[in-house]
């Protein structure tokens, strides 16, 4: 009959040698955590260059009814040439901080609230993220800015 006894204590040698062996844990836990990180900071910065994006709307609109208190005189006699021009600052401001605009677009209209004529610049940028890692659905912002003015 053959004796095992020495083969067994080898390899409870060998196993204990293995499981008291720290070398390859820091890449094993590298290899777990590095891809949650990756996806939170990426997150955290198409989160940020949407509300950049956001911010350079509400500029964009604000500017335009700034530009609308100084210049509605000439909105008096022709109302459609006017929005036109508005849109069309609206979407130079927008331009003007580097941003593609094929992807905004600018409204303007009169609206009546409590007896009171307002200007109103309405903007829309349909934002998708640059790195997509995890499926991001497309997102539309919006800016709105109204001024009273008297027609």
């Amino acid at each position: 009959m053959l004796d095992v006894r020495p083969l067994l204590k080898i390899l409870r040698r060998w196993g204990a040698a293995c499981a008291a062996c720290r070398m390859g844990a820091t890449a094993v836990e590298f290899a777990i955590i590095a891809p949650v990180f990756l996806a939170m900071t990426l997150g955290v910065v198409e989160v940020g260059r949407a509300l950049w994006i956001k911010a350079t709307m509400q500029h964009a609109v604000e500017q335009t009814t700034r530009y609308f208190m100084v210049n509605n005189s000439d909105c008096t006699d022709d109302l459609p040439t006017c929005i036109t021009t508005l849109q069309t600052y609206a979407t130079t401001r927008f331009a003007e901080s580097g941003m593609d605009t094929a992807s905004f677009s600018v409204t303007a209209a009169e609206t009546t609230i409590s007896s009171t004529v307002y200007m109103g610049i309405t903007a829309s940028y349909s934002f998708t993220p640059i790195i997509e890692i995890v499926e991001f659905p497309d997102v539309t912002l919006s800016a709105l800015a109204r001024v009273p003015y008297n027609p």
